[in-house]
């Protein structure tokens, strides 16, 4: 399919009950009838029953049976239905007695043992996994079978850093070339230590885990081709693939054979309608997108976990759908039933997708050869190597938080953006190479606190105009406020001096919260200080430095990955750190959020050869916009502007104000609502569409 053909086409898991099948089947011909669904998965095994049970391959055979029964009965409906392996590697007879496992467990790094999740290594569980899934897609016939997101090593109910089994403790010594096998004891002692060794030890661990998924990945596309060579076999993206080596396009490709591999990227919330965490919700599939291999298809999870509006809206559902889009995904598993007898007990969501197709397509046919624009986020798959290790919880960060910072400000942000400032904060700065620092400090970067912190660790102090070093108790204990300086210039929408802040957010976490910077170069420039209760200065709280190289340096005192105070969201703090961001690349922003409107979230394109820009707007707030308000800058300024209507077409907007606020920027004003997550795409041309 061309991307101008593309036509959203969601994949939609479904609980078949088999004692009901006259009701099942009538509910998957009502979705297609009332919502245009026409791919399902259906899911098995479940958590308990026969699959459990020594016979369980048994219960493989008749669910097989069951798949080639259902397409059968829906082929004339146009219907295809595939198979939802769910869960994974979890699958398979559990034992009476919990001492005799059949198979060997996942280990974490503390020695617990997982009550449930097998060794991908274990060479009886690989048999038996692959003999499962060839059972069911020789006699089931299913065009494609999803893996669950429990296809990894790194959560599994009491493991959330594994495996440290025997097999994994011995494949590890191996590989590194070691004269005796290391017990798991030593291994994490090791891990714990923080130095360089700890650091080599721990990527090649995360490397180890991959590989062996990979295996057990290749194992099982190896069974299916025995039986069905075209069935596509495709991941669902786990929360810790990064963690757990990186694993997405190596595991998928495995998965894949000779099909095109397909991943279903993670990126949705579970039992949450909050709608301010979006920016970093939504962070991952976008890195996804930009990062892998451009013949992987890449579809977005579009789960509303447990799937009823007590607990998640139709509303953020689509507005996740649409961002999946405007970033150019393929499609979407989108969860539109209750796992129960009565699928369509929730309509609320299966109505949207049937309202919101047409909107989903036109978006995704629209944004074809555009290029994200505004500021690069560092994000290093690998930097988890560099975090101390809590208990044994594996210490993976799947969004950097300055994807939060300028979501919730309007500030458009990108992955691999060549122009602009890139964005840094804690453990990413440590995953550079020399070379790659030494690039960075000639253009433009903005460090929080610790990534400053561990920057003047290295020597690299002389290079960002500071020495930052953990902010002393007596210090913290006697900050009374933080306070813009003269120095600061851009105040537009707000009022006075003194910044919103709380010493509250200090002394609860003072040794991680916030950070001293100090031994300023006589050119470094304050633009905002720490000051206690009697006006007097304790320490800069944001400074901007031009290095030797050429370079641009700003640095803010906040470690911002565990600050989400109002210390850091302010409407101050808004146009502080867009102007630094602006100072920093030299140049205007493509676009941003204007006026006081708070946690508006803003994601800009552009196409390099038309010219053609395109804008999409997500309220996060509760309150309603009554009109958009954005600034733009000179060279994103077009004669026409439209906004993608919900039948996915683009519709001039004729009421429209373009003022003039600088040299190179305008406002532009839209007489046009923006509710919360109601998403408003917009498209800037010099020509008629």
């Amino acid at each position: 399919m061309t991307t101008a053909e593309f036509q959203l086409d969601p994949i939609v898991p479904f609980l078949f009950v088999a004692s009901k099948k006259e009701e099942m089947l009538a509910a998957l011909r009502r979705l297609k009838q009332e919502a245009g669904i026409k791919k399902f998965i259906l899911v098995f095994p479940q958590w308990n029953g026969e699959s459990k049970l020594p016979t369980a391959v048994h219960a493989f055979e008749k669910f097989g049976d069951l798949i080639q029964e259902v397409r059968q009965h829906l082929a004339e409906d146009g219907i295809e239905v595939g198979w939802w392996c769910s869960p994974s590697l979890s699958v398979g007879p559990q034992p009476l007695n919990e001492q005799e496992h059949p198979f060997q467990k996942i280990i974490s790094i503390d020695g617990a043992a997982s009550r449930t999740a097998n060794c991908p290594l274990d060479k009886k569980y690989i048999k038996l996994l692959s003999g499962y899934v060839q059972t069911v897609v020789e006699r089931g016939r299913p065009p494609f079978v999803f893996f669950e997101d429990d296809y990894e090593i790194s959560n599994h109910d009491v493991v959330k850093f594994g495996c440290f089994c025997p097999l994994h403790l011995g494949r590890f010594s191996q590989q590194m070339g070691l004269s005796k096998d290391l017990s798991r004891e030593e291994l994490e002692a090791i891990f714990r230590r923080g130095d360089e060794l700890s650091v080599d030890y721990r990527k090649a661990w995360a490397r180890l885990m991959k590989d062996s998924l990979v295996e057990l990945a290749s194992e099982v596309r190896t069974a299916v081709d025995e039986v069905a060579p075209q069935t596509r076999l495709a991941l669902c993206q786990p929360g810790s693939c990064d963690f757990d080596g990186e694993l997405t396009e190596a595991v998928a490709r495995a998965f894949a054979g000779s099909t095109r591999p397909l991943v279903r990227l993670f990126g949705s919330d579970y039992n949450s309608d909050v709608a301010n965490n979006f920016p970093g919700l939504s962070f991952h599939f976008l890195y996804s997108k930009q990062t892998l291999s451009g013949d992987l298809e890449l579809i977005h999870e579009s789960d509303p976990y447990p799937h009823s509006r007590f607990f998640f809206s139709a509303a953020k559902l689509r507005s996740l759908m649409t961002l999946a889009m405007f970033y150019g995904l393929d499609g979407s598993q989108t969860y539109v039933t209750q796992y129960t007898d009565g699928p369509l007990e929730e309509e609320g969501y299966f109505t949207m997708v049937g309202q919101s197709k047409a909107f989903f397509s036109g978006l995704r046919r629209s944004v074809a050869d555009f290029e994200m624009a505004g500021p690069r986020i560092l994000y290093r798959p690998f930097a988890h190597a560099y975090r101390p290790i809590a208990g044994n919880q594996g210490p993976f960060i799947v969004a950097p938080a300055w994807a939060s910072v300028l979501g919730r400000f309007g500030i458009p942000y990108s992955i691999k953006s060549e122009a602009g400032p890139v964005m840094v904060c804690g453990e990413e700065i440590l995953d550079l190479s020399k070379d790659e620092l030494m690039e960075l400090f000639k253009g433009g970067v903005f460090l929080d606190g610790l990534a400053a912190f561990y920057l003047c660790k290295n020597g690299y102090g002389d290079l960002i105009g500071a020495e930052v070093t953990n902010l002393e108790s007596t210090l913290s204990d006697s900050i009374g406020y933080e306070r813009l300086t003269e120095l600061t210039p851009w105040r537009e929408h707000t009022a006075g001096e003194r910044m919103y802040y709380t010493n509250l957010t200090v002394t609860v976490h003072q040794e991680s919260n916030v950070f001293q910077i100090g031994g300023l170069n006589e050119s470094t420039q304050v633009l905002s200080e720490f000051v206690d209760e009697f006006d007097q200065v304790v320490a800069p709280s944001t400074v901007l430095f031009t290095n030797r190289l050429g370079g641009r340096v700003a640095i803010n005192a906040y470690n911002l990955q565990v600050n989400d105070s109002a210390s850091v969201y302010n409407y101050k703090r808004k146009e502080q750190f867009r102007g630094i961001i602006e100072w920093l690349g030299g140049t205007n922003l493509p676009v941003y959020a204007a006026a006081k409107h708070p946690n508006v979230f803003v994601s800009a394109q552009e196409h390099k050869e038309s010219g053609d820009k395109m804008v999409a707007i997500f309220n996060m707030s509760l309150d309603p916009m009554p009109q958009v308000t954005l600034m733009v800058d000179a060279a994103w300024k077009k004669n026409y502007v439209y906004r993608l209507n919900d039948d996915g077409t683009w519709v001039l907007i004729h009421e429209r104000v373009w003022e003039q606020k600088e040299e190179n920027k305008y406002a532009l004003s839209i007489a046009h609502a923006c509710s919360t997550l109601q998403p408003l795409v917009l498209r800037f041309s010099e020509h008629t569409i």
